[in-house]
């Protein structure tokens, strides 16, 4: 989940290239690609908004957004806040979490995983990191942190089985979620797909959250709203715990790469690496390794 502007249709905005409030807005927004080519910026740039298709949820405040790779996300249609990136919410996805942590690889190669996400959301990328261990017949084991869980008709609505391979996996996660996690109080609920791949699910506020093990995930999916959001969650205390849940040589992957945050992870002993975004959007996005 994370913080985008909403867009209007038509609307042109000149903006001065060595603006300060601009490089801050570059790093968190994949309207950067407008404003910025290999970290050369060009003067008084003119961004012309595409308008994306705005589904209404009845009995909803929040409504759907269609992407720009036809995948859907959430957005509350009058502060602009959404779940992901209106440049397409399943390349991002795939791209900045499942590809940047190396849990593709990992499970396409069979070989067993653990995941840890804070920030569920609309479970796009559990249910994609799902199907890749079906896929590739690996054990895994995942758990993910959300305070506010979604009503299973918003999800109905997402269609999120659009970029998965298995429609059963996506129809299973729906019942056994219509099942146990509506109106669940806060507490963990498992939901075990096959033998091999479990998810367990963590209704509770991420601060909260104590995990037996150290050392023991593969990859951290870091995915809660942006730092102006939600503070609590991007600071040296928490994003240290954050790293004692890893194992040596884990990573945590995050679609935010402002400069604080760097800092911030920098701070706890990560080693960070800024790579390329996904095509289309960001221009970054930030990996976080590790290392002993």
């Amino acid at each position: 989940m994370q913080t985008v502007n909403a867009r209007e249709e038509n609307s042109a905005v000149a903006w001065p290239s060595l603006c300060p409030a601009l490089r801050e807005y570059d790093e968190d927004s994949d309207d950067s690609l407008s404003f910025f080519r290999d970290g050369v910026a060009s003067h008084s740039v003119i961004f012309m908004a595409r308008k994306r298709r705005i589904l209404q949820i009845p009995g909803s405040h929040q409504a759907i957004q269609i992407t720009d790779d036809n995948s859907r996300t959430l957005i509350d249609p009058v502060s602009g806040v959404a779940f992901h990136s209106a440049s397409g919410a399943l390349a991002e996805t795939q791209h900045v979490y499942l590809r940047n942590s190396g849990v593709k690889d990992r499970l396409s190669n069979g070989e067993s995983s653990a995941v840890l996400e804070v920030g569920l959301g609309t479970g796009l990328g559990m249910l994609l990191t799902v199907d890749e261990a079906i896929g590739g017949d690996a054990k895994l084991n995942y758990h993910a942190l959300e305070s506010d869980l979604l009503p299973v008709s918003v999800l109905r609505a997402l269609e999120l089985d659009s970029g998965m391979r298995s429609v059963a996996i996506h129809q299973s996660y729906l019942n056994w979620y219509e099942n146990v996690l509506c109106e669940a109080s806060p507490g963990s609920y498992c939901w075990e797909y096959a033998e091999h791949v479990t998810v367990t699910i963590h209704h509770c506020d991420a601060r909260d959250f104590q995990f037996s093990k150290t050392g023991f995930f593969d990859a951290i999916y870091f995915d809660p709203f942006a730092p102006s959001v939600n503070q609590d969650l991007w600071t040296v205390e928490f994003l240290g715990k954050m790293r004692t849940l890893l194992r040596s040589g884990g990573k945590l992957v995050t679609y935010c790469v402002n400069r604080h945050v760097k800092d911030t992870l920098t701070a706890t002993g990560f080693e960070i690496s800024c790579v390329s975004g996904p095509l289309g959007g960001k221009r970054e996005v930030m990996r976080a390794t590790r290392i002993d």
